[in-house]
């Protein structure tokens, strides 16, 4: 299921993001804290809907707080991660199916996705919900000091089939 972040999610945004993998993969705050998770969850998130740029939603499983999903509407993008208790059950391609039906009938006619070079629970989940590898690059969205580290990058566009392409690394 996906609706948007609440308060109650708060404990858990920040208990995740405490992952080292988010230090290494992510553009978060590091270190991550309470205060980041509530920016996120009262002002960004909020924020992101109403001036129509970026739709976040929290993924949950069984009613329970378990990531987020992101599109990014000037860069037709989507982001997502999941808390460490939740990987690895299919749950993020499930996602990322749904957000993408949702953005074409908003009328976009492809989503992009990439994810800093090693980043594999991230391009598994592309390559399963049909995203079409398109080549090794800097990424598009700096990390948090700035940098543009190298990333793997794909499409979907809307007329694809929602089929795993070869291809990928």
């Amino acid at each position: 299921m996906l609706d948007q972040p609440v308060a109650d999610d708060i404990d858990l945004v920040t208990e995740y993001c405490q992952d080292p993998v988010f230090e290494r993969f992510m553009t978060l705050p590091w270190p991550y804290r309470r205060g980041d998770a509530e920016f996120f969850v009262t002002e960004f998130v909020p924020h992101g809907w109403r001036s129509d740029l970026e739709y976040t939603w929290a993924v949950r499983i069984d009613g329970g707080f378990a990531g987020v999903i992101g599109y990014r509407v000037p860069t037709r993008s989507v982001g997502f991660w999941l808390g460490a208790p939740h990987r690895g059950r299919g749950t993020m391609p499930e996602a990322l199916t749904a957000v993408a039906d949702w953005a074409f009938q908003r009328g976009e006619r492809e989503l992009r996705w990439e994810c800093v070079l090693g980043n594999r629970a991230s391009l598994a989940a592309a390559r399963k919900a049909g995203f079409r590898y398109t080549g090794q690059r800097p990424a598009e969205i700096p990390m948090r000091d700035g940098s543009r580290p190298e990333a793997w990058h794909g499409v979907l566009l809307r007329d694809d089939d929602r089929t795993e392409k070869d291809g990928w690394p």
